[in-house]
């Protein structure tokens, strides 16, 4: 039962990878396809709670996916896979030619887009990001804080701590400080806030 509880990665070049990357194409309009896209955009945009987003095909289009993990595709797994497409849907594609953000998604939050500028995400709003405790109030404020940085998002690292916080919400938190979501995103979001705000 122990492997239950470890935590898949989204890596760059992987297959999953690629197959989460195709889903976020097609949902996108950027693989040519006219079928789906916009509709089914619109769709997850709209859902108000992952319960919701487990209602629509584009989920269980992301969930046939080839190559996607089979350990992904279990049905404790679900909620945190539709949190990530709900999520996505929110997301902007990477312009023609462009690439990921290296950037992580905690990185996002505390970096101001422009010099001299704030941090998207306040403090405040950072803190309770960390101290969600249920998927409807996480789910929300993952989906604030997408706005805030206004869409460009690192795609990659926003899925991984979905599927982190998933893990830490069902079994509990790592024994190793370290490797704690709260702690990894704290790190992150403080050592790119601006001095100014970094008190």
């Amino acid at each position: 039962m122990e492997r239950n509880k470890s935590v898949y990665r989204f890596e760059k070049g992987d297959a999953g990878t690629n197959a989460l990357l195709r889903w976020f194409d097609w949902l996108h309009e950027m693989d040519g396809h006219t079928k789906g896209g916009r509709g089914d955009r619109a769709h997850l945009r709209r859902a108000k709670t992952p319960d919701d987003i487990l209602l629509s095909d584009a989920f269980h289009r992301l969930m046939r996916e080839p190559n996607l993990p089979d350990a992904l595709k279990t049905e404790s797994n679900w909620i945190a896979m539709a949190m990530v497409a709900g999520a996505l849907a929110h997301c902007r594609p990477a312009k023609e030619g462009g690439s990921l953000s290296t950037d992580s998604f905690a990185t996002q939050l505390g970096k101001p887009k422009e010099p001299g500028a704030k941090a998207p995400m306040s403090e405040l709003r950072f803190a309770q990001l960390q101290k969600s405790r249920d998927y409807d109030a996480f789910y929300r404020r993952v989906l604030r804080a997408i706005q805030l940085i206004g869409g460009n998002i690192n795609i990659l690292s926003l899925s991984n701590s979905i599927l982190l916080w998933q893990r830490e919400h069902q079994f509990g938190v790592d024994r190793v400080p370290t490797k704690r979501l709260a702690v990894s995103w704290a790190r992150d979001y403080f050592a790119a806030l601006p001095a100014s705000e970094n008190h």
